[in-house]
């Protein structure tokens, strides 16, 4: 599961919060320009009086109204950033409404959001409460069916089009992972092999014990090992020599009284 598939779970499963508003009341702001309404001089009122109309509340407060009055769930609250996003695409870019305008169009949003990601959802004449008087039934259920037809009856909505709505609420929220290092496999030194000093006069001329260690024996070296050997193939001679006239050498300088007592005369 990637980090932003993360934030947008822990994104859900939070409360309702005050900058969750003030996004979805800049995101619906930005799906159409109002303009303000002229207002002429009223004439004065009559003496019986006469019922005063509902002034509109801030768009802003409009929401925070109808979050307190629902309990809505985040995730429901959320996905009319989707719904929200889809009308602007689908809208003129010099489109105008009335300062209602995007109050009735932050309220069907929501509707639609609770009835289709919702099991049971409150009614259009419940939802008409909720706005304190400043929509009637039949505003209700005309803002309603005007969103359908603006979005093709679609309001199948992805996760990935609710990370990319909702892309500000989410980044902060995306725990980096901290990047692992590749781990460094020891491996311990082979150990070296020893010389046997016997071994290296068994070898045949012209060889040295260094080639079988290493392919870097040089002339120097088997030149060495030559020499080594002629050394000890004269000291076996001169051993050998010594040992035939030692019999000779030794007799000579014996007494015959030495002689007659080695052999029992």
């Amino acid at each position: 599961m990637s980090n932003e598939k993360r934030a947008l779970y822990s994104l859900m499963r939070s409360d309702v919060t005050e900058q969750m508003i003030i996004f979805l009341s800049d995101c619906t702001s930005q799906v159409i320009k109002t303009v303000t309404e002229v207002k002429y001089p009223s004439p004065p009122n009559s003496p019986m009086g006469s019922k005063r109309h509902t002034e509109l509340p801030s768009l802003f407060q409009f929401i925070k109204n109808l979050v307190q009055h629902t309990n809505v769930y985040t995730s429901t609250l959320l996905t009319t950033a989707v719904y929200l996003g889809r009308l602007r695409a689908v809208l003129p870019k010099d489109a105008t409404g009335v300062p209602s305008t995007t109050h009735r169009m932050f309220l069907s949003c929501l509707i639609l959001s609770a009835k289709n990601h919702n099991d049971s959802s409150p009614l259009n004449k419940h939802w008409t409460k909720y706005t304190e008087g400043l929509f009637t039934l039949e505003d209700v259920n005309l803002m309603e069916r005007q969103l359908l037809q603006l979005l093709n009856w679609n309001m199948v909505v992805k996760e990935d089009e609710l990370i990319e709505s909702l892309e500000s609420l989410i980044t902060p929220l995306i725990v980096k992972q901290p990047v692992q290092q590749p781990r460094l496999r020891f491996t311990p030194p082979t150990p070296t092999e020893k010389t046997n000093v016997s071994n290296i006069y068994k070898l045949p001329r012209n060889e040295s014990y260094s080639s079988q260690i290493s392919s870097s024996s040089t002339l120097i070296g088997s030149q060495t090992d030559l020499r080594r050997l002629k050394q000890q193939q004269q000291q076996q001679q001169q051993q050998q020599q010594q040992q035939q006239h030692r019999p000779v050498q030794e007799g000579s300088g014996w007494s015959l009284e030495q002689v007659m007592s080695r052999y029992g005369f």
